[in-house]
């Protein structure tokens, strides 16, 4: 009975902690990349690691790592960004974001880039509303 009440315990616990909410503004350059299908079913968004938030220091990177002599133990291109995706389901719209815990790109940055399964993007609509997917890391 003491170890069912120290799972049920856990699980709670579990279930209360709170997933990483991102506010984006997908027309900032730290933003990078992102894209949906035209029912916003499918999304997807990067957010460019510090380090690489121009192009200029991607094509850098990219170029030395085909220029030198790769270690043969190299995992190969470093990532540029942490990848986020969603398919198959719909975004919810809000009205507004009152109650809900969320952080900025910056503060995300200054977290350590760390995501939660699953971490959720919330994006302002033109007409004051917000989208927010459910999405998941994909690298």
């Amino acid at each position: 009975m003491f170890f069912l009440s120290i799972c049920y315990i856990s699980c709670a616990q579990e279930l209360k902690k709170e997933k990483t909410t991102i506010l984006l503004d997908l027309n900032d350059k730290i933003t990078g990349k992102y894209g949906f299908n035209n029912d916003t079913t499918a999304a997807t968004f990067a957010i460019y690691f510090e380090k690489y938030q121009t192009k200029k220091a991607r094509d850098k990177t990219t170029k030395e790592y085909y220029n030198n002599t790769r270690d043969s133990n190299s995992a190969g291109l470093p990532n540029f960004s942490v990848n986020l995706s969603v398919f198959g389901l719909k975004p919810e719209k809000l009205k507004s974001l009152d109650c809900i815990k969320y952080i900025t790109v910056k503060q995300f940055r200054e977290s350590g880039y760390k995501t939660t399964a699953p971490t959720y993007i919330i994006h302002k609509l033109q007409d004051g509303n917000y989208l927010r997917w459910k999405t998941y890391k994909l690298n």
